[in-house]
């Protein structure tokens, strides 16, 4: 070590830690989700899918579930209990508000089946879906210039920062789908490079979405000075920048 050293050294090989963008689909103030804009499960679901495989990859395996919901009407309620039940086995939850049962990919199909047939009109006294089929996936956005997720999006390269205490972490993007009898939605936890791909990228997502993504709902995250946290800030949407 040089005689002469103050530390200064040290200082100037400071790390400089990534940057990302996120944008969240939608908080809770803001409603919690976005319609997909259908009351038909099967088109519902097919619309999921068409953005799922056109802007994502998985990053972990997902989880469906079925839930049916007191409150409708009791002939119904009974009857989508029975066929749950007789397709997907016994209920993972029970409470006195619902019932949740596990369901297998090679049965969301049927799922989707009994939600038709209960049909657009089989709501409970509050409004909400008599069942819903519930679809919660961590992925990773894919990169449209060659369809490959972005390589530097990842929990570990933001020291799997966490955003809230719901388990969303910087890197780590993830989607909620609810697909029920009468209305479905989208939530979205979606992350993206803070460099010159953002702008390409977020035009590819809204691309592949039945909605218009929220101008209000971007943020620029940064490290902090001490590098050991982050701090968010609006900014305006990437997508009207790229041309919308």
């Amino acid at each position: 070590m040089p005689a002469s050293y103050d530390g200064s050294m040290a200082r100037a090989r400071t790390i400089e830690l990534p940057r990302v963008v996120t944008y969240d689909g939608l908080p809770a103030s803001a409603g919690g989700a976005h319609s997909l804009r259908t009351k038909h499960p099967h088109q519902a679901f097919g619309r999921v899918q068409r953005f799922a495989d056109a802007c994502t990859e998985p990053a972990s395996a997902g989880s469906w579930t079925f839930e049916v919901w007191s409150g409708g009407p009791p002939a119904l309620t009974e009857r989508l209990v029975a066929v749950a039940t007789e397709t997907f086995g016994g209920a993972c939850h029970r409470a006195p508000t619902h019932s949740r049962w596990n369901v297998s990919a090679e049965s969301v199909n049927t799922a989707l089946d009994a939600l038709v047939a209960a049909g657009p009109d089989a709501v409970t006294e509050y409004g909400r879906s008599v069942a819903t089929l519930i679809h919660s996936a961590p992925v990773r956005l894919v990169d449209p210039v060659d369809g490959v997720a972005y390589p530097d999006l990842a929990p570990d390269a933001f020291g799997r920062f966490a955003v809230d205490g719901y388990g969303r972490l910087l890197g780590g993007s993830g989607i909620r789908a609810s697909i029920g009898s009468a209305a479905s939605s989208l939530s979205l936890w979606l992350n993206l490079p803070a460099d010159e791909r953002l702008s390409l990228g977020a035009r590819h997502l809204q691309d592949h979405l039945p909605f218009r993504l929220s101008a209000k709902h971007w943020r620029l995250w940064r490290p902090t000075r001490s590098g050991d946290s982050y701090l968010g800030n609006r900014i305006p949407s990437p997508v009207r920048q790229a041309g919308n």
